[in-house]
């Protein structure tokens, strides 16, 4: 375990506490781990997880724009996507996964580009699916932290291992808080 594996654990893990409460702050948080898992991911040929690091680092700053929005900001703009949104994330997911699972395949030498490319493209959505505060965002990241554990245990990665264990907790602990509000906004 290094010292860049270390930081990039501690700064998600405040991130998704702070995502919890539905506070802005935790984009940032993610922003600064993502620089650190950059690097960790890199050093050992998870080059899509690596380069996935880039982008949650620009998801970042939109996700942090748009929760400042008046349209986000408020604990009641949580909501469920609609069969069109869930069709455009499915068509979204697959068309991205084949991109990846492509690249990563022909020109990187990533161990495990399926595995790897697969839970890049499905963590893109489920990152789009927070910054517009659905609540379904919360499923799809327990069932991409799961996949993702025996991937960093193969990879030698044991606490970013235990990281996505716990991640997988607090999206249960997230999906119930968001709930709350999300069953306030159906009230109005």
């Amino acid at each position: 375990m290094s010292m860049i594996e270390i930081l990039g654990f501690s700064f998600a893990l405040l991130g998704i506490l702070l995502a919890i409460k539905q506070n802005k702050w935790n984009w940032v948080s993610n922003m600064i781990s993502s620089v650190f898992y950059f690097f960790a991911f890199y050093e050992v040929q998870l080059i899509a997880d690596a380069y996935l690091q880039l982008v949650f680092f620009v998801m970042g700053m939109v996700g942090f724009y748009n929760w400042n929005n008046p349209q986000y900001a408020s604990l009641e703009a949580v909501s469920t996507m609609t069969k069109s949104e869930m069709f455009q994330y499915s068509l979204s997911f697959f068309g991205l996964a084949a991109l990846v699972i492509g690249y990563t395949s022909l020109y990187t030498a990533s161990d495990y580009p399926w595995w790897d490319g697969t839970l890049t493209a499905a963590s893109v959505i489920a990152t789009i699916m927070a910054i517009r505060k659905k609540i379904e965002n919360w499923y799809l990241w327990m069932v991409i932290d799961l996949a993702y554990i025996p991937l960093y245990l193969i990879k030698g990665y044991h606490l970013s291992g235990l990281l996505y264990a716990i991640y997988i907790v607090l999206a249960f602990i997230a999906y119930k808080e968001w709930k709350k509000h999300l069953h306030k906004n159906i009230a109005l």
